[in-house]
Formats: structure tokens, C-alpha cells, sequence
């Protein structure tokens, strides 16, 4: 059964500015979980604004679906690498405790515009 739906929509350009301001590391460095990061860094740097665009989308919906925001969980303990979403550290705890088994969740781009959807289930 489905717990909670959630989709976003975050613009590469906003992502493009924050790197060209504070740098690559440091923008992946404070959304995601460090391993996560890493993939990112180590993969196409002109790329790098439309990939953050989408993690951040991603971390948007799951807040939709799980009923919060982005407020109760770390934003670094939900990781997502080549298309599969998981939870880590004491929101894999949160999770198990709202019934949450399965995270199935997607990322796309299209020009200037990063998209997700998030679903939960039990």
C-alpha cells in the first residue's frame, strides 16, 4: 500500500549559481550523504548543477510523501544512487517506525528544470 506521495520541480540555474559561489564540494557536501557526494564530484562537473537540482528535488518529494517537509530528518541520510533511494542512519529508524518499507523514487531533467516523485510503501 502507498503511505505517501510526493513530487518537486528545482531549476539547475539556482544550483549552477550556489557552485559558482561556494563551490562544487561544498554545495554537494551540505545536502548529501558523503558517499553520495562523491559520486556526484567524481562525475561530470558541467553536469554537476542538474544533478544537485535533481538530488535537491528529490529530497523536496520525499518531505512531501513523508508528510514533513524537510523538517525531522537529515537530508544526508537519504541517498540516491543510480536511480535506486534508500534511508540510512535514524531515518531508516523513522521509517521503519511510520511502517515505511519500500522508497522507490525517479529523477529527471528537461532544459532548465530538475524533476522527482517519491512513493512509499509498506
Amino acid at each position: 500500500m502507498i503511505l505517501g506521495l510526493g513530487t518537486d520541480l528545482c531549476p539547475p540555474s539556482r544550483w549552477r549559481h550556489l557552485v559558482a559561489r561556494f563551490g562544487a564540494g561544498k554545495c554537494a557536501g551540505r545536502i548529501l550523504h558523503p558517499d553520495e557526494a562523491a559520486y556526484l564530484l567524481a562525475g561530470n562537473r558541467e553536469r554537476l548543477p542538474e544533478r544537485l537540482a535533481g538530488r535537491w528535488a528529490l529530497r523536496e518529494a520525499f518531505g512531501k510523501a513523508l508528510g514533513t517537509g524537510l523538517d525531522g530528518w537529515s537530508w544526508k541520510e537519504l541517498r540516491y544512487v543510480n536511480g535506486r533511494l534508500w534511508p540510512v542512519g535514524a531515518l531508516a529508524d523513522l521509517l521503519a517506525a511510520r511502517g515505511v518499507r519500500k522508497l522507490h523514487g525517479s529523477v529527471s531533467h528537461d532544459g532548465d528544470l530538475a524533476m522527482a516523485v517519491v512513493i512509499l510503501e509498506d
